[in-house]
C-alpha cells in the first residue's frame, strides 16, 4: 500500500486527502501578503502551502514565446517571470519558517538546481516537480540527492514518459514518489480535465501515490476536486490567492480564502462518504434489513389442511418471517393449523 511522510503527516492509501494550497507566486513578491496567504490556507484546513521558487534568467530564454493569454505586449515568457521573480532567499526562510509557527506545511516547487538547494536548506519536506520539468532530468538528480518524497505532476506527458520519469528517480534513490494528474493549460477547459486519467494512472503504477493538480476556473461548488478525490485522489492541489480579480495568469483559476475552505469541507466530505469497498449491510442498516424486507403472509384465511397456492400467499413488510426468497418450499406445503389473514406463516405452521 502506498504511503508516504510529509512533514509528519502520512499520506497515501488509507490517509486522508492531503490538500496542498498553491500559492505560487501570487504574493506578488510582497512577504506580507505571502504570510497573509499562509495565515488564510491554514484558516482554511489547507494541509500545505505551496510557493515557487525561481528566477526568470534560470527559468526561460528572454524570447521564449507564451502559452498563456496575457496583454502584456512582448508576447514572451520571460517578461511575465522577471515581475514576480524578485523573492530573495530571506523571503523564503521567513515564509518557511511562518508556515511552522501557523504549523502547516511549507513547500516550494524549484525551477532551477540553485532553487533545490535553497529549498533543502529550508527543510521542505518533500519537492514538488512542475509539469515542464517531467523530462528535466538534471534537476530531478538534483532532487533526489536529498532523499525526500517527490510530488510530480503529469501534465502534457504521456504514460511511457512517466514511466520513465518514474525509473529514472527511482534509479536514484527516490522511494516516495507521487504522481499527480495534471493538464498543462491555464486555465484548463473542464471538458478537457480528463479526470479518467487518474484511475488510468493508480492502475499503471499500483505502487505509487496519485493525486491532481488542478487548473480549472472553480465553480461555487469546487466540484471538480472532490470528484478527483472520488476517483482515488490522494492528494489535491488548487491554486491559491487572497483576491481571483487581480492581474496575473493564476489568479483567475485559483480558490479565495472562501473557495479553499469549501474545498477543504467537501473533500472531507466525500471522504466521509466514500466508506468501506466492502459490500456487507451496515450497523446503520439492520433495522431496516429486518423491518423493511418482506416475509411471506396470508392474503386471506386459510383453513388447517390447505395446500397452498401462490393466490394464499402475499409478500409484505416486516422481513421477520420466512422471506419471499424461499416462496417456492412455501407452495404446495398443507398447513397444520388456521391461518389468519395478513398473518406471516411460519414453518411450524406447514407439513
Amino acid at each position: 500500500m502506498a504511503e508516504m511522510n510529509v512533514g509528519g503527516r502520512l499520506v497515501g492509501e488509507g490517509h486522508p486527502c492531503f490538500i496542498v494550497a498553491e500559492a505560487g507566486a501570487n504574493h506578488g513578491c510582497d512577504l506580507e501578503v505571502a504570510k497573509e496567504l499562509i495565515r488564510q490556507a491554514k484558516a482554511a484546513g489547507a494541509d500545505a502551502i505551496k510557493f515557487q521558487t525561481y528566477k526568470a534568467d534560470t527559468l526561460v530564454t528572454r524570447w521564449a514565446p507564451r502559452y498563456w493569454d496575457d496583454p502584456e505586449p512582448s508576447g514572451t515568457q520571460y517578461a511575465i517571470f522577471e515581475k514576480i521573480d524578485r523573492m530573495e532567499p530571506a523571503d523564503y526562510e521567513a515564509m518557511a519558517a511562518y508556515c511552522r509557527e501557523q504549523e502547516i506545511t511549507f513547500l516550494s516547487t524549484p525551477f532551477d538546481l540553485g532553487a533545490v538547494d535553497l529549498l533543502a536548506k529550508l527543510d521542505v519536506p518533500a519537492f514538488k516537480v512542475a509539469s515542464a520539468d517531467l523530462t528535466n532530468y538534471p534537476l530531478l538528480e538534483r532532487i533526489a540527492m536529498y532523499e525526500r518524497p517527490v510530488f510530480l505532476s503529469t501534465g502534457a506527458g504521456t504514460l511511457e514518459e512517466i514511466g520513465e520519469t518514474v525509473e529514472f528517480l527511482r534509479g536514484c534513490g527516490v522511494r516516495d514518489i507521487a504522481l499527480l494528474h495534471c493538464i498543462l493549460c491555464y486555465p484548463t477547459p473542464v471538458d478537457q480535465l480528463s479526470l479518467r486519467r487518474i484511475t488510468t494512472v493508480k492502475e499503471a503504477f499500483p505502487d505509487l501515490i496519485v493525486g491532481l493538480s488542478d487548473h480549472t476556473i472553480p465553480d461555487e461548488c469546487v466540484t471538480t476536486t472532490s470528484a478527483a478525490v472520488a476517483l482515488g485522489a490522494q492528494i489535491v492541489e488548487k491554486h491559491f490567492t487572497l483576491d481571483r480579480t487581480q492581474e496575473g495568469p493564476d489568479h483567475p483559476l485559483s480558490l479565495d480564502p472562501e473557495l479553499l475552505t469549501k474545498t477543504v469541507k467537501a473533500i472531507r466530505l466525500v471522504e466521509q462518504a466514500l466508506g468501506s469497498p466492502e459490500v456487507v449491510p451496515l450497523k446503520c442498516e439492520l433495522p431496516a434489513r429486518q423491518y423493511a424486507r418482506r416475509s411471506i403472509i396470508a392474503a386471506c384465511d386459510i383453513p388447517k389442511g390447505t395446500k397452498l397456492t401462490a393466490e394464499h400467499l402475499i409478500m409484505k413488510r416486516p422481513g421477520t418471517g420466512i422471506p419471499p426468497t424461499r416462496v417456492e418450499e412455501v407452495l404446495g406445503r398443507v398447513t397444520r393449523r388456521d391461518i389468519q389473514a395478513d398473518a406471516a406463516l411460519d414453518w411450524a405452521d406447514l407439513e
